[in-house]
């Protein structure tokens, strides 16, 4: 009798061989979506909100007697940046708003009224600033932000550029010091006058502040 010995079926294995890749693969895949998600959590940890813990602003001008200077008392500012090990990134979104009455000159109540007057603070109770953009240079030991943004005023709005100075403190808050001269009629704002309009203030106001955001 002769015995006949069979080859196995090759497509009996096929399953096998197609099963182990499938596992192959789905390991791969599982690490892909692993890097996936640490690149995701990487980057929302990085974009932070931010709010003012302390700030100073005044507003600085010039009349036909003396120069003055008004403080503000009060303000809101909320925002989004991002940071690493390196430092600041990026300020990706900015928005501050003063109430016009807060602002509160050296010359008294007097001055104050007239501000509040010229600002139509009733009508458009509060000063705001949209940032629209802004490019960070590194230089020494902080930033220079060049900024685009929205003012409004007396419910005029105009683009303003201003470059901002930022550096990181050692808590992770960031303090940003500047300066921007405005001149008032171009938000149709009429300087203010007093005595009969013997004392008359000049166009232009230079805002000078110095924010830490946290």
């Amino acid at each position: 009798m002769i015995k006949i010995k069979c080859a196995p079926n090759a497509s009996h294995l096929t399953p096998f061989f197609r099963a182990g890749t499938f596992v192959q693969k789905y390991n791969k895949m599982k690490v892909k979506f692993a890097l996936f998600l640490v690149l995701v959590c990487s980057h929302l940890f990085a974009q932070s909100n931010f709010s003012t813990t302390g700030f100073t602003m005044s507003i600085k001008g010039t009349s036909n007697l003396h120069d003055w200077e008004s403080s503000v008392k009060e303000m809101r500012a909320t925002g989004t940046m991002a940071a690493d090990a390196n430092g600041l990134q990026s300020v990706s979104a900015l928005s501050v708003s003063i109430p016009v009455k807060s602002i509160k000159s050296t010359k008294g109540s007097v001055m104050d009224n007239k501000t509040y007057d010229a600002l139509q603070a009733n009508k458009h109770p509060n000063i705001a600033y949209k940032l629209d953009k802004a490019a960070i240079t590194k230089k020494g030991d902080g930033y220079d932000i060049a900024s685009t943004g929205s003012l409004t005023m007396a419910g005029v709005t105009n683009k303003v550029d201003m470059t901002v100075r930022g550096k990181v403190n050692g808590d992770g808050s960031v303090t940003f010091t500047g300066s921007r001269k405005i001149k008032m009629t171009d938000y149709k704002i009429k300087p203010p006058s007093a005595l009969l309009g013997t004392v008359t203030v000049g166009d232009e106001v230079e805002v000078v502040f110095k924010v830490t955001v946290k």
